[in-house]
């Protein structure tokens, strides 16, 4: 064999590590990439939970629309959801603790309590709202009847024969 092409020692040990580094060392950062990239798609996921609780704390205390409310704690209800799935699957690789997880499991719980409440109220709303509606729409024929506000729920005024 020539000169030329003879392999050193020392450079066959350079070839031998760099094809264990492209053969073993690459799949295994790829994968790392995709873990990181699934830890990251969770804190995309607690950013838009955080958002909806944000909108609903920022609703009024009092007189706040309840189908508004009802829809808000749905939105927040699919929100726990995926981020509960999401910490569950990736437990491991993003090292999510278990009391995070019985956290997450219990505050879920908690909002689909209170997501069943905003919805019944919200139901109970619109009922009374059809009602209120019906009732208008049936007291037209009265011709004292005066309505002065444009809330079907707020009761009606009624001006007295005498007056006119």
């Amino acid at each position: 064999m020539p000169a030329s092409m003879r392999i050193l020692p020392h450079a066959r040990k350079l070839v031998g590590a760099t094809l264990f580094a492209v053969l073993v060392l690459a799949p295994a950062t790829a994968f790392a990439q995709q873990a990181s990239s699934d830890c990251l798609k969770g804190g995309d996921l607690f950013k838009a939970r955080i958002g909806w609780i944000q909108k609903i704390q920022a609703m009024p205390k009092k007189h706040a629309d309840p189908v508004l409310a009802c829809s808000l704690f749905n939105n927040l209800s699919s929100a726990n959801a995926r981020v509960l799935a999401w910490a569950k699957t990736n437990k491991d690789w993003c090292s999510i603790e278990d009391n995070q997880i019985a956290g997450l499991e219990a505050e879920s719980t908690n909002v689909s309590n209170i997501r069943g409440k905003a919805c019944a109220a919200a139901a109970q709303f619109a009922k009374l709202k059809r009602q209120a509606e019906q009732a208008a729409k049936n007291s037209q024929d009265d011709a004292f009847s005066v309505d002065m506000h444009s809330d079907p729920l707020a009761p009606r005024v009624k001006i007295p024969p005498s007056a006119l």
